[in-house]
């Protein structure tokens, strides 16, 4: 059967919530936990040092939330659900179905990647390994997210918002 994997799968996901917190996620939450509210300073995070690995790609928002704190975590949500916002704004305006589309698909991209990051970070959701928009180190990822950007923006300049 082609689907006979996928009790086992939801079986693993579930014992996740059982199971004590895997090492990554425990430094994770000791990095956001130890950058209380204000963080600890830009440079000055520790974990980032060893403790917490991967702390450039998929452990950015711990990093972060370690130097700048929850203010400064806050702070990035903002910005990022205020171009959320212009995206799902320009996509609603768009008279063109395939602009609507496109526009919508991209603004889903953003954030479910970012949804996805911070929930696993969080121990809500198992890590994924993908990237936070704009924050996460990686070429591919940051050129694909900018051309889509790009295209966002011509989408708005053609139905003249």
């Amino acid at each position: 059967m082609v689907l006979s994997f996928l009790p086992d799968s939801v079986a693993n996901v579930l014992r996740v919530a059982d199971a004590p917190e895997p090492y990554q996620i425990s430094h994770s939450l000791n990095a956001i936990k130890h950058g209380e509210f204000f963080g600890e300073g830009l440079g000055a995070g520790i974990f980032k040092l060893g403790f917490l690995s991967e702390v450039h790609t998929d452990f950015v928002l711990a990093g972060i939330a370690e130097e700048v704190g929850v203010f400064g975590i806050l702070c990035i949500t903002a910005i990022f659900i205020t171009l959320l916002y212009r995206i799902f704004r320009i996509s609603a305006r768009s008279e063109n179905k395939v602009y609507h589309l496109f526009s919508l698909g991209i603004g889903l991209i953003l954030s479910f990647s970012f949804l996805m990051n911070s929930y696993g970070i969080t121990s809500i959701t198992p890590i994924k390994g993908i990237a936070v928009p704009f924050l996460s180190y990686g070429g591919s990822s940051v050129l694909a997210i900018c051309i889509g950007i790009g295209m966002v923006l011509m989408v708005s300049k053609k139905a003249k918002l």
